[in-house]
């Protein structure tokens, strides 16, 4: 006996799809690329969603967790600079310092768009006071791009401190919400630094911070039906 399931707005088929594609994309490191020459850990269709909504707001600052190699400082830098953004500057924190992080904030042709290198926890308080007094002293639109440590009370302590900074209808972007679904993959093992991404990661951050913020709401317009996304759940508007 055969029956037709009621379909919800979002066809189960194309959901397991893109969650099998982003276990293999993780596993398989189909994200890492280059940008400018510049190392990149992103998928092609989250850089598209990304410069859809620099183009929309418009910053003045793109606040940056996770510089890692400095391929998405560049990257939002070439955003700006083909905007004709010439006054807009991105900051970004890492915990680590990378090489090759450091020479492209220094040889980069677009270098000069990346105001800030800071090599410290992005959840210290030295780190964000140093970009609030910077933000402070040229105010403007503020958009912010968590992509650091992806552990549940970390993600949560970021929102809350980059929360307050970003201005009104802009957004912080919270990346790989799609630790969840590496629970169980061999890339999902657990780690030291991940003891269990089922239990401790973005989303679940994400559902404590909108369960205590009211300046907030997911803004699920930049993902729709596309493709496969690292962080579908990620995109968090401030209200107006």
């Amino acid at each position: 006996m055969y029956f037709k399931p009621e379909m919800d707005n979002e066809n189960y088929l194309l959901k397991d799809l893109r969650r099998n594609y982003i276990r293999a994309a993780a596993n398989q490191g189909w994200f890492e690329h280059h940008w400018l020459g510049v190392p990149i850990w992103q998928i092609g269709e989250d850089l598209i969603r990304m410069q859809q909504v620099v183009s929309q707001i418009k910053p003045k600052w793109i606040v940056e967790t996770g510089t890692k190699f400095g391929g998405s400082a560049i990257f939002f830098g070439s955003v700006l600079h083909g905007m004709g953004l010439t006054e807009s500057r991105v900051i970004t924190v890492d915990i680590q310092e990378q090489p090759e992080a450091r020479q492209a904030f220094a040889e980069h042709h677009l270098k000069s768009y990346v105001a800030d290198y800071i090599v410290d926890s992005a959840v210290s308080p030295a780190a964000i006071s140093r970009i609030r007094d910077t933000i402070a002293a040229d105010p403007g639109p503020v958009l912010v791009f968590l992509d650091d440590n992806h552990n549940r009370d970390h993600v949560l302590t970021e929102l809350r401190e980059y929360g307050s900074m970003v201005t009104a209808n802009s957004l912080i972007i919270v990346a790989d919400t799609v630790y969840e679904d590496l629970a169980g993959s061999p890339v999902g093992k657990p780690t030291a630094k991940y003891e269990d991404m089922a239990v401790s990661n973005p989303r679940v951050a994400i559902k404590l911070f909108l369960d205590e913020s009211d300046d907030f709401y997911r803004d699920d317009s930049f993902v729709g039906s596309g493709g496969p996304c690292l962080f579908p759940d990620g995109f968090l508007r401030r209200k107006s």
